[in-house]
């Protein structure tokens, strides 16, 4: 006698958490990073501070890292955040130039062109003006 094959068609509820984890984990993207230390971090600190109870926020919101937008709880968690590799993996990213929407609208062929026709164009109409100014 054999065994009988066991179901295979049992689902696992906890099966599909990675796409909501992601999600809870977000913070902030590095173009908003950015503007936030323009200002050396005033405005970030002072909307944070708006929004959040500063008592749900760890340390009080006396420890904080701009360029990861997070805060700890001492100083000795973020020194040892400081000297952390995803730190400074995000100090790399935020050297680089963001990518902007009229990069994007350009890679996407919705930019300007200026091809030689455009400029010959252009360059027969600032004649035209010229010409216009020295008559009137």
């Amino acid at each position: 006698m054999t065994r009988v094959r066991r179901s295979r068609t049992h689902s696992n509820p906890k099966k599909n958490q990675a796409p909501g984890q992601k999600t809870r984990r977000y913070k902030r993207d590095l173009d908003q990073i950015l503007e936030d230390i323009k200002d050396g971090g005033a405005k970030k600190m002072s909307d944070t501070l708006l929004h959040n109870d500063v008592e749900d926020l760890p340390g009080m919101a006396q420890h904080a890292c701009l360029p990861c937008s997070r805060f700890f709880a001492d100083a000795i968690s973020l020194g040892t955040h400081i000297k952390s590799k995803p730190h400074k993996r995000r100090l790399k990213k935020l050297e680089e130039e963001p990518y902007t929407i009229e990069e994007s609208r350009r890679a996407a062929g919705m930019g300007v062109d200026k091809g030689e026709f455009t400029k010959r164009r252009e360059e027969e109409a600032k004649k035209e003006e010229g010409e216009m100014k020295v008559d009137a």
